[in-house]
């Protein structure tokens, strides 16, 4: 305990100088494990185990072009399909335009089939599903989505179109829980609601989602099917779920340079920072250290006491500034989860925080150690030289 008491001491020393550079130490690691986590939930988004198995079938063109639901036909003839989805982006909002969520009208009949495990549909009763089939007008939500309206099973749920010019009241038939938070943001309908409302869409959609028997026909039917609609009047580009979700991010631009160039940056500078500090704060006690040497100290004693005293620095820094970045991803969670679905799964993961931790205590201790050992290092009479 005497030892403790002495290194907490030391540290209080120059009170602001520890003030400032544990509030720089909280600031940069927030960023870190902020970016870090930012970069690991991209990368889910595009790295889905759950969606190796199904790829995305839409217009060459782009996605604000349709595709006939003929195609659907060609589609379900192929030795390696297990079923075809057609579903259509619907992009209404409930109440308010600001309320945001996904919604999609979608082909009733292979819904669960193809989206299975978004859906837990082993939780599903029989009795649920042909409750949904039954009604013309029912819609499933996930179950964050529903918790956040107050909506249950038997509601009414009127959307405003923005793509298209009806608004469908839908009556919620069930709500289902998904392995991931993201998933429960959306909310599916019939797809004939859509055709019946908006007769221009009849026999049209804006993308088939097709799940295979095996991962490994893949690229085969890909080529195949992209082969077979060239040069026709609606040509198709087929590409897995998970390149399918990277057009997007791709959007953002280079995001894993941009994050892995910041992440760099604030380490260095956490670095320098540390090192400046510590190397001033050594500097001046360098009659101090003279006279525990003097004292019968050995260097290495003296050398593991300062190393302690950085660490413990850096270490409260680094696990504040965790601390705060888990605040900030649980509100990222609730404000920006909706709005942006794939940041409901935001979160700040154990290998995250024990990279931050283990970093900030590396970048620390090689701080600490080289203005330490050279303190140490030093002649104790040239030490006690600076008395007075």
């Amino acid at each position: 305990m005497r030892w403790l008491a002495l290194i907490w001491k030391s540290l209080m020393r120059s009170k602001r100088r520890t003030l400032l550079i544990v509030g720089s130490l909280v600031l940069s690691v927030f960023t870190v494990a902020v970016l870090q986590s930012l970069l690991t939930t991209l990368d889910t988004i595009t790295n889905n185990p759950n969606s190796g198995s199904r790829i995305v079938v839409r217009h060459k063109a782009g996605l604000t072009q349709v595709l006939p639901r003929s195609y659907e036909a060609y589609l379900r003839q192929q030795p390696e399909v297990e079923t075809v989805c057609a579903v259509q982006w619907f992009g209404g909002y409930y109440q308010d335009p600001r309320d945001f969520f996904a919604n999609f009208a979608s082909d009733e009949t292979t819904l669960f089939q193809m989206f299975r495990e978004e859906f837990g549909y082993n939780q599903l009763s029989e009795a649920q599903i042909k409750e949904f089939l039954r009604d013309g007008t029912g819609c499933i939500v996930g179950d964050s989505l529903a918790k956040k309206h107050g909506w249950k099973v038997g509601d009414t749920i009127p959307l405003t179109g923005t793509i298209f010019p009806i608004n469908p009241r839908l009556t919620i038939r069930l709500i289902f829980k998904s392995p991931k938070l993201s998933d429960e943001n959306g909310l599916h309908f019939h797809y004939k609601l859509l055709e019946e409302g908006f007769p221009a869409m009849k026999g049209r959609c804006g993308s088939f989602w097709v799940r295979v028997r095996r991962i490994e026909d893949i690229p085969r039917l890909v080529e195949r099917v992209d082969r077979h609609f060239a040069n026709s009047a609606y040509e198709t580009l087929s590409e897995t779920e998970n390149a399918f979700n990277l057009s997007f991010v791709k959007m953002l631009g280079n995001i894993g340079a941009i994050i892995q160039g910041i992440t760099l940056a604030v380490v260095v500078a956490i670095l320098i920072v540390t090192g400046n500090t510590m190397a001033t704060a050594i500097r001046e006690r360098t009659t101090e250290i003279a006279v525990f040497r003097a004292m019968g100290f050995s260097s290495a004693r003296v050398l593991v006491l300062l190393l302690v005293e950085g660490a413990l620095l850096v270490g409260t820094g680094a696990l504040l500034g965790v601390l705060l970045a888990h605040g900030a991803a649980g509100g990222v969670r609730a404000s920006v989860g909706a709005v942006m679905p794939f940041f409901a799964d935001f979160a700040i993961l154990p290998p995250t925080v024990a990279q931050c931790m283990g970093g900030a205590l590396a970048v620390g201790l090689l701080a600490t150690f080289m203005p330490a050992y050279a303190a140490t290092r030093k002649p104790i009479t040239e030490g006690l030289k600076a008395v007075g």
